[in-house]
């Protein structure tokens, strides 16, 4: 289960680089900071006191369940903010998905329309990966060491 902990470790970590370096605008810092570190921090430490709990066992992910978080995760960064210029003027921020495949520059001011449904939906992907990923947590089984030894025998 420490290896566990420490996939785990790893998972968040990369998550909040990729997630702080995606979106590299105040608006999104804010949210990440306010929103997504508490969550993380309470995700680690669940983490890890189940994994200290059950340190002996063996834990047992739901392959299906992860790829959906990493899936609602790539949504997640490319719907969050990527160029917010002129938000202190009340503007919207562009999303990274605009960004990539529309004609919006990475910084600086544009004269594109916003997508609305996809930067909209960066509260709801947002949302959905939240709960994936306490779903996911939840969904881990812990299997004793001695029976997963007993089986490979049979």
């Amino acid at each position: 289960m420490i290896k566990l902990g420490l996939l785990l470790t790893v998972y968040v970590c990369l998550s909040i680089v990729a997630l702080f370096i995606s979106s590299f605008t105040i608006n999104a810092w804010i949210i990440y900071g306010l929103i997504l570190l508490p969550f993380y921090g309470a995700t680690l430490l669940w983490g890890w006191v189940f994994a200290l709990k059950n340190r002996d066992k063996i834990g047992q992910v739901s392959y299906r369940l992860w790829s959906l978080v990493l899936g609602l995760q790539a949504a997640l960064l490319l719907t969050s903010p990527g160029n917010c210029f002129g938000v202190k003027q009340n503007s919207r921020c562009y999303s990274n998905f605009q960004i990539l495949f529309g004609n919006v520059p990475r910084t600086g001011s544009s004269k594109q329309p916003h997508w609305y449904l996809v930067e909209d939906a960066f509260w709801l992907f947002l949302a959905a990966y939240c709960v994936a990923v306490i779903v996911s947590l939840i969904k881990t089984s812990v299997v004793d060491q001695h029976e997963n030894e007993t089986e490979s025998e049979l």
